[in-house]
């Protein structure tokens, strides 16, 4: 298992990894949720012939939320780089925890089957920070490859705006334009992975 050189406490390379794996999955569930469940925003709920999908739906995203604010906030708690000001341990594990959060809210109001719309409220300020954050890449040149690291962040953040009229309207097209999104977003998340993934397990240079 790959660690960081530092004299705190850091997690593992691979947390990066399953972190990134964990949002793609996260991107997916909630891109098929908003075209297989009934939910009806009028009512503020899932209709009754939806109560086992939903209950799945919110089995798995309230497993992935809960796993990405977990490492999100060791990140921001272990992770000392020291020599950036922190800078990236707001970029990794502020952004993962906020997201964590959405996520395991999401989680509640499906199995309780109560309205998405509070939930929008939430995603829509984790939105905003997350286009912050994909801004301040671009100004100040973060992450090895902000170009990419930009799109991933803004991808999130545009499925986040649109979830407020996907759960605030019963219009289909509305909620095919959030899975839409939220596949790019899986796709943009998914590269990452990958990315992440193939350089942690490259052998180090002899």
């Amino acid at each position: 298992m790959i660690q960081m050189e530092n004299d705190g406490m850091v997690p593992p390379y691979d947390v990066l990894d399953s972190m990134a794996w964990d949002i793609t999955i996260s991107a997916v569930l909630l891109g098929i949720a908003a075209i297989r469940l009934p939910y009806k925003a009028s009512k503020g709920s899932v209709e009754e012939d939806g109560k086992n999908l939903r209950k799945g739906f919110a089995a798995a995203i309230g497993l992935a939320g809960m796993y990405l604010f977990i490492t999100g906030v060791s990140i921001g708690i272990m992770w000392p780089f020291s020599f950036s000001g922190g800078v990236y341990n707001v970029l990794f594990g502020g952004a993962a925890a906020l997201g964590g959060l959405a996520l395991l809210a999401t989680s509640v109001a499906l199995f309780l089957n109560s309205s998405l719309s509070p939930v929008s409220y939430f995603a829509v300020v984790f939105g905003l920070y997350m286009a912050l954050d994909a801004y301040a890449m671009m100004t100040y040149g973060l992450t090895s490859d902000p170009n990419r690291a930009f799109l991933g962040y803004l991808s999130v953040a545009a499925a986040a705006f649109l979830s407020v009229p996907a759960t605030h309207t019963d219009n289909k097209w509305l909620r095919w334009l959030f899975a839409v999104f939220a596949f790019l977003f899986a796709i943009a998340w998914g590269y990452q992975a990958a990315n992440f993934t193939w350089g942690h397990l490259k052998p180090p240079a002899t």
